[in-house]
Order: structure tokens, then sequence, then C-alpha cells
């Protein structure tokens, strides 16, 4: 019932979106604005009363979504109908990711959730997406013809479509599966698109690529081959380099959405790294981090969109004080940047936490590589934090409402924190 509703909203938005087009200019882009949001909202309540680990994906996809379209009214120069199109189709793709039992539709479920990403990585028409766009293009087209290599071989061997089809097939099936889809989900080595896409962007797009379209594409990934002790083997190395080389690589940059796409890349590896370990604990609290990270990361790109429409730049290196005479901006990026290296009260305090013991119960390497680069974030999310609130500079934010939306979110968090054994409970995880 829940895949057939998350079709059917999508479908529904869709279509009077393109309707909305008829219409011009302020009238266009409200209206547009108002549809998206009705969807995603009409989502966001199936998403709460879906008790089980798809209701939680819905859930965190939907809410980043709706921040992201009605962000985009003050953040997107460009008509923004086709922008809130892109965000409903990727949002409503990914929930069919987890939810959906069938290879054939989690396949075209992948297929609507790229072509969405490669279309929001090309936004603004510029070299810069083009160049960014086709590098995905050329990646993903190469994962997708690994993906559908690995669902043919699986329909071959057992005869069937369905996911527990996948458990039985052959080792050379998972591998293609896992590679091919893996793509999405920036696991080592096939991350490198996903800074460029994020650079490209808008950053209404960069939330939802960050807190939704990977970490989707990983659960997707855990559901196909998370139950197999060969494909964890081969994950377990890959994810902790991945997250190594994430927090490291984010801790050398200056411009803040490349620091924060490296940081995903980081955090969805950390995800890929639980369910790797086969630990119970640590698989449990990967989809409270899910939620979790997505929040504050979908926070953090929206003030990064803020700050560039304020200021011009994304530069750290220029916005030295940059929300230091704005509240709501100023708890957004304490919280946010203080959530994201663990910190409590945020719910990634616990999710990092469990995470953690879980993977030094299982493997000290593992555990002690995790921590490493836990601390390695907190070094960076440190700097930004400081930049940004520390000193004084000249000029206001014009726009308010994405503040706003993006402090939302974190209050969203810090209210899940305490209750979040309940969260795991009622979305039977």
């Amino acid at each position: 019932m829940f895949e057939e509703l998350v079709v059917y909203t999508a479908l529904s938005g869709g279509l009077l979106l393109v309707l909305a087009r008829a219409a011009r200019g302020r009238v266009r882009r409200a209206l547009s604005t108002a549809i998206a949001a009705c969807a995603l909202a009409f989502l966001l309540q199936c998403s709460i009363l879906e008790r089980s680990p798809a209701g939680l994906i819905g859930l965190t996809s939907s809410l980043i979504g709706l921040v992201a379209v009605l962000s985009a009214y003050s953040l997107v120069d460009e008509d923004v109908s086709a922008h809130n199109a892109l965000i409903l189709a990727l949002c409503s793709s990914s929930v069919l990711l987890a939810t959906s039992t069938d290879l054939i539709r989690l396949f075209m479920a992948w297929e609507i959730l790229s072509a969405s990403v490669v279309a929001l990585t090309a936004y603004h028409r510029d070299r810069e997406g083009a160049e960014a766009a086709m590098k995905y293009v050329m990646l993903c087209g190469a994962g997708t013809a690994l993906a559908l290599s690995g669902v043919t071989l699986v329909v071959v061997e057992t005869g069937s479509t369905s996911l527990e089809a996948v458990y039985s097939a052959s080792p050379l099936a998972k591998v293609l599966l896992l590679t091919g889809f893996g793509v999405e989900a920036a696991i080592f080595p096939l991350h490198f698109w996903l800074p460029d896409a994020h650079m490209a962007a808008p950053s209404t797009a960069s939330a939802v690529l960050s807190g939704v379209a990977i970490e989707s594409a990983a659960v997707l990934v855990f559901r196909l081959v998370g139950s197999d002790a060969f494909a964890r083997a081969v994950v377990a190395p890959l994810a902790l380099a991945g997250a190594l080389v994430g927090n490291f690589s984010a801790y050398r940059q200056d411009d803040l959405k490349r620091l924060l796409a490296f940081s995903s890349v980081a955090n969805v590896n950390y995800i890929l790294l639980a369910w790797a370990s086969g630990n119970a604990l640590a698989t449990k609290f990967a989809f409270l981090h899910i939620f979790a990270h997505g929040l504050l990361k979908a926070s953090l790109f929206i003030v990064a969109g803020v700050l560039l429409t304020a200021y011009g730049t994304r530069l750290l290196s220029k916005l030295s004080g940059a929300a230091s005479k704005n509240n709501a901006l100023r708890l957004t990026v304490v919280f946010a940047a203080l959530g994201l290296t663990g910190a409590p009260p945020l719910p990634t305090f616990w999710s990092e936490l469990y995470i953690g013991v879980g993977l030094f119960q299982y493997s000290t390497v593992l555990g002690l590589g995790f921590l490493l680069s836990v601390v390695v974030s907190f070094a960076y999310y440190f700097r930004v934090m400081y930049t940004l609130v520390t000193g004084s500079r000249e000029g206001g934010l014009r726009e308010n409402l994405p503040v706003i939306l993006a402090l939302t979110l974190i209050v969203v968090g810090i209210a899940a924190s305490p209750i979040y054994s309940t969260i795991i409970e009622y979305f039977s995880i």
C-alpha cells in the first residue's frame, strides 16, 4: 500500500507541476512551490504512518525535500517548477528504493533517481554543471550496465524478479549489483563524482542529493547484499577507506559546499561500514544515522546557499563572521556543525556512538578507523563553526525564510534525540 501511495503521489504531483507551467511569472513560481510542497507533505504523512524502515527513509526524504522546495522559492533564481518536479521525483524514487520488493521496479526507481541527479547537477546550464553532469553520466552509465547485468543474471539463475531471489543468486550477480548500485551510494572508490555534482547543483538540490539520494542508494545496496557474508567482506574495507578519504579530503577544503560534499562521502560510508560489519547494534543505528545526518547536512547546504546569495562566495576564507549578526543563522551553523561531529544533543551522537560500539565489537581495526574519521570531522566542522560565527562582517541576509527552514530541521533532530529508541522501535528497525 505504501509503495502505491508513493507512486500515485509522485505522478499526481508531477502532472500538476506540468500544468502549473501554463501560468506566468510569480504566479507560476508560487503555484509550483505550493504543489510540490503539498505532495511532499502528503508523502511525509504517509511515511509517518508506515511502521517499517521504509517509513523512516520516507520521513527523512520528504522532510528534506519539503524544506528544499520551500527554500528554492528564495534561493533559486531560475524557474523553480522544473527544480521542484525533479526534487519530487528524486524523493519519491528514493522511498521506492527502500520499500519495493521487485527487482524491476527497484531498477526503474534507481534510474529515475539517477536521471533526477543528472538534471539537478546541470540545472544552472553552465560549463561547471555540464562537466559535472557528464562525469556522473559516464560513471552512472557504467553502473547502470553492471546493475542491469546483475538483475538479468539473478532472473536467469532463479527465474524470479523478487528481492529475495538475490539472496540465492551467484556471487557474480551480487558483485555486479553491488558495483552498479554502489555508484549512486558513493562507495569508495566510486565517490569522485559527488563533490563536483554538489559544486554545480543549486544548494537546495545539494541538500536533497546529500541527505536523500546517496543514503537511499546505500539502503538499496544493503537490501540487496547486506545479508551476504562475501559482499560484506568486500564492502567493509572499501567503506572504511571511503570514510577516511572523505573526512581527510573535507579537512583540506576552503569551499563550504565541497567540504560538505566530502563529508557526505564519509557519512554514507559510515552507514555502509556499519552494515558491512554485520553487527546488529551498528546496523540498527545506521538507519538512525540516515535520519540524523540527512537533516543536519541538508540544513548546512541550505546555509551555504544563503551565504552565496548574500555574499557571492562559498569560500570560508572570505566568510569570516558571516553568521555572527543573524541569530537564526548562527544557531543553525553551531548546532548543525556540532551535530555532524556527533556531539549531543543531536541524534547523531547516539547513531555514531552505537555504530562505533558495534564496530569495536566486530573488529578493533574498523572501530579505530571509524574513531579516527570522527575525530577528523570534529576538526573541520569546528573550523566551519568558528569561521562563520566569530568576528564581524558588514552586510546582511536578505532572505530569512531558508534560514528558518534549515533551523527547523535541526529542531526536529533535537526533538528526536531523547526518543531515539522509540523511533527505532516504531519503525521496526
